[in-house]
C-alpha cells in the first residue's frame, strides 16, 4: 500500500511515496516471511538502488527489479573479488502511473515489521509520470484514518443501547434489530437520499450518531471505509438487559461451481449471511448463522456443550415448523457441535 504524499513539481513526475511494500516475492507465494527477509539482507539500510518496473500485475501494482550493489565475499579480499548479488524481484503498488521499462529510484528503509522503501524523485529530464495531489475530501479522509489508527479504534460497531427489552417476542426482536442496524450511522448517506426521495423520515434521521452530541466523525468514517472494504457489518453490544451478542451480517458472490449458483437465474447470484454468537448462562455459546440464498434461507447452529447440543438436535424440528408457519421456507437446517481444544500445559 502506498501513502502518496503531494508534490506541486513537474506534473510529469510521480509523486514521493513514504512507503513501497511489495506484497510477496515473485513465484514464492507460499514462501515464509523469513526468506523475504533474508534476500533483504542484500540491502543496506538508507541505500539508494536503481530500480526497473518489469511488468503489470494489476491497475497499480508491478513486477519491480531491484537491482542491489555488489557484495563482498570475504571483508578482507580486495575490491577485485567482489561478487554481484542477486536481483530482487518484488510486487510493488506503485500506482497508476507507472510505466513498463521506467526506472525508479528507491531508498531502502528498513525490513521490519515491513520491508519498506522510500520512492525518490528523479532529477532527470526523461523521468515520466504524474504528481498525485489529494483531493479536499481525500485530504479528510486520510486525516480521519490517521485519527482513527492514533486511537486505536476498531472497525467493530461497539452498541450503547440495548436492543431489545421483548426477548420473549420474536417479531418485536426482528423489527428491534433492523432498527439498531439502521441507525449505527453507517448508513447515513444512503439515508440522507432516501430523505431527499421521501423515503425516509426526517425524525429517524435525527436518531442517527450524526446529529448526537460528541459525534466522532473519525470513528464512523473508519467503520464505513471498513464495511465498505470488506462487505461486512460486525456489531457487538446488548441484544437484552444483562445479554451481549456478536452480530455480522455480510454479502458475498456465490461460487461459480456451488449448487444454488446452478440453480440461480443470474449468473452473478449473491448470497447473504448473518451470524450471531451469544454466551447464554445455561447454555454457554451458540453461534447461529443463517444464509439468504435466493429467497432459500439455511440454517446452522453450533454449541461446544454436549447437552446444548442434544438439546439444540431435540428441538431444530420444531424450529422448522415454526418457520414454515411464518411463511419461511427453510432449505436446510442443520446442528453440530463444535469440538473443545485444551491446550497442554507445561
Amino acid at each position: 500500500m502506498f501513502i502518496h504524499k503531494p508534490e506541486p513539481s513537474n506534473p510529469q513526475q510521480i509523486g514521493s511515496v513514504y512507503r513501497v511494500v511489495p506484497v510477496l516475492p515473485v513465484g514464492a507465494i507460499n514462501t515464509p516471511s523469513q526468506e523475504l527477509a533474508a534476500q533483504a539482507k542484500q540491502l543496506t539500510p538508507g541505500e539508494t538502488y536503481d530500480a526497473r518496473v518489469m511488468q503489470r500485475v494489476s491497475d497499480t501494482t508491478f513486477l519491480v527489479q531491484i537491482n542491489s550493489k555488489q557484495t563482498q565475499v570475504n571483508p578482507n579480499q580486495a575490491q577485485a573479488n567482489l561478487t554481484q548479488a542477486q536481483p530482487l524481484l518484488l510486487k510493488m503498488d506503485i500506482g497508476q502511473q507507472a510505466k513498463l521499462g521506467q526506472t525508479l529510484s528507491l531508498q531502502y528503509l528498513q525490513a521490519q515489521p515491513e520491508l519498506t522503501f522510500l520512492l525518490k524523485q528523479p532529477s532527470t529530464v526523461g523521468y515520466t509520470g504524474t504528481a498525485v495531489n489529494l483531493s479536499q475530501a481525500g485530504s479528510l479522509l486520510g486525516q480521519y484514518l490517521g485519527l482513527a489508527e492514533a486511537q486505536q479504534l476498531s472497525t467493530r460497531y461497539e452498541a450503547i443501547n440495548v436492543i431489545t427489552h421483548f426477548p420473549n417476542k420474536p417479531q418485536l426482536v426482528a423489527q428491534d434489530l433492523k432498527q439498531a442496524l439502521s441507525q449505527t450511522g453507517l448508513f447515513y448517506e444512503s439515508h440522507l437520499q432516501a430523505l431527499s426521495q421521501g423515503q425516509y423520515a426526517l425524525s429517524q434521521l435525527r436518531q442517527e450518531p450524526q446529529n448526537q452530541a460528541g459525534f466522532n466523525p473519525a470513528h464512523i468514517t473508519f467503520q464505513q471505509l471498513a464495511v465498505l472494504e470488506h462487505q461486512r457489518f460486525s456489531w457487538h453490544g446488548e441484544v437484552w438487559p444483562g445479554q451481549t451478542m456478536t452480530w455480522d451480517v455480510y454479502q458475498q458472490r456465490l461460487p461459480s461451481d456451488s449448487n444454488a449458483q446452478a440453480q440461480s437465474e443470474s449468473p452473478e447470484a449473491t448470497w447473504t449471511a448473518t451470524e450471531l454468537k451469544i454466551d447464554f448462562p445455561h447454555l454457554g455459546e451458540v453461534k447461529a448463522k443463517l444464509s439468504l440464498v435466493n429467497g432459500h434461507l439455511r440454517i446452522h447452529l453450533e454449541s461446544g456443550r454436549t447437552d446444548t447440543f442434544a438439546l439444540l438436535q431435540q428441538q431444530k424440528t420444531k424450529l422448522a415448523q415454526t418457520m414454515q408457519e411464518n411463511h419461511q421456507s427453510i432449505d436446510a437446517l442443520t446442528v453440530t457441535q463444535t469440538p473443545t481444544v485444551i491446550q497442554e500445559r507445561e
